[in-house]
């Protein structure tokens, strides 16, 4: 995910409540439609209380997943625009804090259900050209009469935070993390010295021009002192490229999530908003009303149930873990990514006498030790000072580049 630890840390987090919450939408208020279809029973119509119950469930589960999506646009906000006080501004304390009042806030703003509405009754009331708002299904809970200005109002915040405020809240955070992104990464290409291959060549002509302290050097000496040059500078380039660490990865799964649920879940506000607000604004007949929105309920409902392929698609790491689960060398690929460092093998990196860079896999039970395989610095030293004295200068350099060209 790239960054410090602790913000990534956080983002898994926040992608751990997504997920749960998203789960409970698809148990609490799919299932019902499940049953409906399937067992013709519909679990609202056993009583008031279990009408309300149900209403007030599929209410919280629908606010915390739009608002723990929301949450992760937000600390992926800040990290980007405070990089520098990422690690005091975003951490796991504040998080949970945050997450926890906003569950609370949750629940009182849909503890008003349980106030507002009274009888039950199977299908569609005909009394009220008011519904519920179209994510909690059909209208079976009626509102009672002398609440029936207050229920209007309460749909209408209802709409504003479950649809108007997390549209401004994601549009406006990927933007900002777009544009800063951007920006960072056009100051990085006008301030870019000279690629690695300049400089390579470059340092070869300064090193055959300008000998050190005037001294003659020898044409093995000047061999020497070449490769070390040219290994210094391959290692230094490759070092460059490993520290670049951006959060690419979670800015492109965050984007997938927030154009999963614009797609999902505006066609349906949208509906919502020109059927029951403006007055006489469209004309529709009622069973072609009901039949729309049937489907639009179904559409938001996607929303909670595709979140799974958006992270496959856009996740590397989520791919090669949920794809790795069913190898049976799981246990190996995961011990190679250090994903666990508890488990009964080690990740031993190993430099060759050429100087690339290899990594074993050493496989031992808990607890007992195993006698490095390392070679030691003189065997390194020496091997590649044979290796540099059997070729001429010329020929280990024209390789060298020819090397890193490849």
């Amino acid at each position: 995910m790239g960054g410090n630890r602790s913000n990534r840390m956080t983002t898994r987090f926040l992608m751990i409540v997504l997920s749960i919450a998203d789960s409970a939408v698809l148990l609490v208020a799919v299932l019902r439609y499940w049953t409906m279809r399937v067992l013709k029973w519909d679990p609202r119509l056993i009583g008031p209380t279990a009408c309300k119950l149900h209403t007030f469930s599929v209410g919280c589960s629908t606010d915390y997943a739009v608002g723990a999506l929301c949450a992760l646009a937000v600390e992926r906000l800040l990290v980007v625009a405070f990089p520098h006080k990422a690690n005091s501004i975003v951490n796991m304390c504040s998080v949970t804090f945050g997450m926890g009042g906003f569950g609370l806030l949750v629940v009182a703003k849909n503890m008003l259900i349980f106030w507002l509405v009274g009888s039950t009754k199977p299908g569609i009331s005909d009394k009220t050209n008011m519904s519920l708002p179209i994510r909690i299904g059909t209208s079976d809970c009626t509102p009672l009469p002398e609440y029936r200005q207050i229920f209007k109002i309460f749909t209408k915040v209802d709409l504003v935070s479950f649809a108007v405020l997390p549209y401004i809240i994601l549009f406006s955070s990927n933007l900002f993390i777009y544009v800063k992104l951007r920006n960072q990464q056009a100051l990085l290409r006008r301030a870019k010295p000279k690629s690695p291959l300049s400089r390579l060549r470059q340092s070869i002509r300064e090193e055959g021009q300008h000998p050190v302290r005037n001294e003659p050097l020898s044409s093995d000496g000047k061999a020497i002192t070449n490769t070390n040059r040219l290994q210094s500078i391959i290692s230094r380039s490759g070092t460059d490229k490993r520290t670049k660490r951006r959060p690419d990865g979670v800015i492109k799964l965050l984007t997938a999530l927030t154009l999963i649920h614009v797609i999902c879940t505006l066609p349906g506000t949208l509906f919502t908003f020109i059927t029951s607000y403006p007055k006489n604004l469209v004309s529709i007949r009622k069973d072609v009303e009901e039949l729309l929105k049937s489907g639009l309920v179904m559409l938001v409902f996607t929303n909670n149930a595709i979140n799974f392929f958006g992270y496959y698609a856009s996740s590397t790491a989520f791919r090669e873990s949920f794809c790795g689960m069913f190898r049976c060398d799981w246990h190996k690929s995961v011990c190679q990514q250090r994903l666990f460092n508890h488990c009964g093998c080690r990740c031993v990196k190993h430099k060759q006498i050429s100087g690339s860079e290899f990594v074993q896999l050493v496989v031992t039970p808990p607890g007992v030790k195993v006698a490095s395989t390392r070679p030691t610095e003189r065997e390194r030293n020496v091997a590649n000072s044979q290796g540099s004295l059997k070729e001429s200068p010329q020929r280990i350099i024209d390789a060298k580049v020819d090397s890193f060209q490849e």
